[in-house]
């Protein structure tokens, strides 16, 4: 499967913007949405995230380690204790990032959970929202209205701005924020590269509730 992958995304023409900015060592937040794209610019980075216990998530699992990255097992309902705390680990062991889908595994959809506030705070590392888009692609009829670029699509990749964890307010202040600034940049990028806004606009998602942390 990492074989298939890497000759899909050698063909695409790949441009990332706002790099120059990344701190030593950070959180990225990104949209489960807009995964399978983000994947390729950041083989052998020596990053960790974290994919679910289940089936799906031991594929998952093996096919970021098969590009240079390692993935930590567990998820908001199962395991996350133990995953965040190996995250940790690998951070304070030298891997110079977290990626944290932060609506994954399954949502709700764009509404941002706790955990990437959390490890960031532990860890006094700042936030860096991240999303992709491109030019030719597939929209997936699926909870999160995945893209997957096309052979030789054009892929443009940018990085926010750095948030201070700790200058955020409160969690659901900050999982807001955090959203609100993925949102920007995804909806710009679509519209640039895309032609269109691919997602419906923000305000337009149901509020997130306790259960949904």
């Amino acid at each position: 499967m990492a074989m298939v992958f890497r000759l899909l995304a050698w063909s695409w023409r790949e441009e990332a913007r706002g790099n120059e900015k990344l701190p030593p060592h950070y959180v990225l937040a990104l949209w489960h949405g807009r995964l399978i794209g983000l994947i390729p610019f950041h083989r052998g980075s020596r990053c960790v995230t974290m994919a679910s216990q289940s089936k799906d998530g031991a594929l998952a699992a093996g096919f970021v380690d098969g590009l240079g990255m390692h993935a930590t097992r567990g998820s908001a309902s199962r395991g996350g204790r133990e995953a965040f705390g190996s995250m940790e680990r690998a951070l304070r062991a030298g891997a110079p990032f977290a990626a944290l889908t932060v609506d994954g595994p399954k949502g709700p959809w764009r509404r941002v959970k706790p955990g990437v506030l959390l490890l960031a705070r532990r860890m006094r590392i700042p936030v860096v929202p991240v999303t992709l888009s491109c030019d030719s692609f597939k929209l997936l009829h699926s909870w999160d209205m995945g893209m997957i670029p096309k052979p030789f699509a054009r892929v443009v990749v940018e990085y926010g701005d750095p948030m201070d964890p700790h200058a955020l307010g409160t969690p659901a202040e900050a999982a807001e924020r955090i959203g609100a600034a993925m949102d920007e940049i995804t909806m710009r990028l679509d519209r640039e590269l895309a032609g269109r806004e691919l997602w419906p606009p923000r305000e337009t998602l149901p509020p997130s509730s306790p259960s949904d942390q």
